[in-house]
């Protein structure tokens, strides 16, 4: 009843004391620990702060040499066999006319007082930058005459247009048009051989071979490897086949003869209030359905490569003549041809509107259209660009 003698009193105070100390190295265990995984999360944040300054420095140096890269090719002529369209479209001029600039534009929701406006301007001392205005720029424009052409438009209502892109760049114009041999040919083919490439679109569908018809992005392939095409009629249709991306592709067209050698242009029969007629130019498959691109596959003078030049034969001042350029369907449903070159680009075939004139010792080309103003038909220099459907000039 006396409760716990000396010894177990003593006893307890040990174990207390033992306690407190294994309390007391814990709490130091803990402490270093801490202090371990505080300093790895500074190193770290150290570590990401260099990391996203690095990254910046990079993106830095990599923004500057796209500068003076495109400023390099500010001053570069491209061929229309060699069309750098990313270039094309990253130009300033062009990519503050694009919707994606556009949509970047939003209308400040803020009232100003104009009289504290005054205040913060008159205690703050401004340095201008700029001590002197650029001298402006005397261009002389060039001369390009102006001329409307009629399209038949039985052959528009067939035809599919290219995309239209831009060109600040100079381009090198394409001069070649097709022979006369083959113009002669073509405009004496009877009544039978026009027969074979007519209602092409009703009887490949009739036969289900409408999927043997190349899309616009194959197009590239068959101009490039046309004449490795091999002669085949399918569903009663005269022309050729090609495998192209492990397909079997059909282009319909005539085999003509020529002085120099037979020849083969593809291109569809068209009904017009003159009568059937071979429209040469490369049958497509498009989502919208089956179509032409009028115009013709010739042979580069220089290289000897194969390429497509867009365009019909029309009435001009000088008489008919193969004109480069393509129809294009306007708002109120009809349709108008512009001129231009078709470009073989990293997208595939495009279309930059424009003329091509003489200034006595080369071609030059000039982007642009012409269309009917207040003062008459005019040539209006400037660049055409096609979004979501819709063209912009």
């Amino acid at each position: 009843g006396e409760g716990p003698n000396a010894e177990v009193l003593k006893q307890r105070e040990m174990e207390e004391l033992e306690e407190k100390k294994k309390k007391r190295k814990r709490a130091a265990g803990l402490s270093s620990m801490k202090k371990i995984f505080e300093s790895k999360e500074k190193l770290a944040e150290v570590q990401e702060i260099e990391e996203e300054k690095m990254r910046q420095d990079r993106l830095a140096k990599k923004a500057k040499l796209e500068e003076i890269k495109h400023e390099k090719h500010d001053i570069k002529s491209f061929s229309c066999n060699n069309f750098d369209l990313n270039h094309m479209r990253s130009k300033s001029s062009i990519v503050i006319c694009s919707g994606d600039w556009k949509d970047q534009m939003h209308p400040l929701l803020e009232t100003w007082d104009w009289e504290l406006f005054e205040k913060e301007i008159k205690e703050n001392n401004f340095t201008p930058k700029v001590t002197k205005l650029p001298s402006p720029l005397k261009l002389t424009p060039y001369h390009c005459d102006s001329e409307i052409y009629e399209v038949d438009r039985n052959i528009s209502d067939v035809s599919v247009a290219l995309e239209n892109v831009p060109c600040v760049n100079p381009l090198k114009p394409i001069r070649s048009k097709p022979s006369e041999a083959v113009m002669t040919a073509l405009a004496e083919l009877s009544e039978e051989r026009l027969i074979e490439t007519s209602n092409i679109a009703e009887k490949l569908l009739e036969c289900d071979k409408i999927d043997m018809l190349p899309t616009i992005e194959n197009l590239p392939e068959v101009v490039k490897n046309i004449r490795k095409g091999k002669r085949e009629r399918i569903a009663k249709i005269s022309g050729l086949t090609l495998d192209i991306d492990k397909a079997k592709k059909f282009i319909p067209g005539q085999h003509v003869n020529t002085p120099q050698e037979p020849i083969f242009i593809p291109g569809q029969t068209v009904d017009t209030p003159a009568g059937p007629m071979f429209v040469p130019g490369l049958s497509v498959n498009t989502p919208a359905g089956p179509g032409l691109i009028p115009g013709h596959i010739l042979s580069n003078e220089n290289t000897h490569e194969s390429l497509f030049l867009a365009g019909q034969v029309l009435q001009t001042t000088s008489g008919n003549e193969f004109v480069c350029g393509q129809t294009i369907q306007q708002k109120d449903e009809s349709y108008r041809f512009i001129e231009g070159q078709t470009v073989l680009s990293e997208e595939g075939l495009k279309f930059v509107p424009g003329k091509v004139i003489s200034n006595g010792t080369e071609d030059i080309f000039v982007p642009g259209q012409t269309i009917m103003t207040p003062d008459g038909v005019q040539f209006v220099p400037g660049q055409t660009l096609t979004e979501n459907g819709n063209i912009f000039f």
